[in-house]
């Protein structure tokens, strides 16, 4: 029994070499150069080879090509639809910010009266008035007393947040690691 089993996996995989043999002969070459390959190597010197296709860079047909000039010019781009913020950092100031700002200190997204009515409310409560100095992505010190936001707020965005109110604003605190993660002025 197993030898016949073993007989009849010799003869399929035999019989599948000679079909992939026979589909690879039967193959149409595409262009001269595969006509080469599969002749043999004394038809494939006598046979002239055509010359590779060469194709012409288009000049400034498609958007982002640039025909009057270079490309780049003290390392901002020249072409169409290129703006300040494709600028290395070390040719824009603004860019160079950006790229040295923490991203702990990206505002929060809250609009502008969801900001008006966080402040309103935190302002109207009893929390005393800190005289710490804190901007956004800085630790504050870990025993600082920070004060629960209140629960009315219905802002999804600081839910987890607590605040510490100062003279002319409220910082948001990350109170697992004391980090300042926004902060709302008057």
């Amino acid at each position: 029994m197993q030898r016949s089993l073993h007989y009849g996996v010799i003869a399929l995989a035999l019989l599948g070499s000679t079909v992939l043999a026979t589909a690879q002969e039967n193959k149409a070459p595409q262009n001269s150069a595969d006509e080469a390959l599969v002749k043999s190597a004394p038809e494939a010197k006598d046979a002239p080879q055509a010359p590779p296709q060469t194709t012409l860079a288009p000049q400034a047909s498609q958007p982002g090509l640039n025909a009057a000039g270079p490309v780049l010019v003290d390392g901002k781009l020249t072409a169409a639809g290129a703006g300040t913020k494709d600028e290395p950092a070390k040719f824009s100031a603004k860019n160079d910010g950006i790229d040295n700002l923490p991203i702990m200190a990206y505002p929060l997204s809250l609009t502008d009266e969801q900001k008006r009515a966080i402040y309103q409310r935190v302002s109207e409560g009893q929390a005393p008035v800190s005289t710490i100095t804190a901007k956004p992505s800085e630790q504050i010190p870990a025993l600082t007393k920070l004060e629960e936001l209140p629960s009315d707020l219905a802002v999804p965005a600081i839910a987890d947040y607590k605040f510490l109110r100062l003279q002319d604003k409220v910082l948001l605190v990350n109170p697992r690691e004391s980090i300042v993660v926004g902060e709302i002025s008057k």
